[in-house]
């Protein structure tokens, strides 16, 4: 997957329902669980993240994502 700034905005943009089935898309093909619930407050302060997101920090959650690929 291919993080840059244009992602993290379109992933802002979605309404609630539809950046938890992203989220959870996502989670799930790292292996992570998905049974994963989110609530407003939650969803709001993630898309203030990633509308906030420099690209020092990009940098530092794709070498993130990169040490968890192929691992469960």
């Amino acid at each position: 997957m291919n993080i840059d700034k244009n992602l993290l905005n379109t992933l802002a943009s979605l309404d609630d329902a539809s950046l938890t089935s992203a989220i959870k898309m996502i989670a799930s093909s790292g292996g992570f669980g998905k049974n994963l619930s989110f609530d407003k407050a939650s969803l709001d302060a993630l898309r203030t993240a990633m509308r906030g997101a420099t690209e020092s920090d990009i940098a530092a959650i794709t070498k993130l994502f990169e040490g968890y690929k192929g691992k469960k």
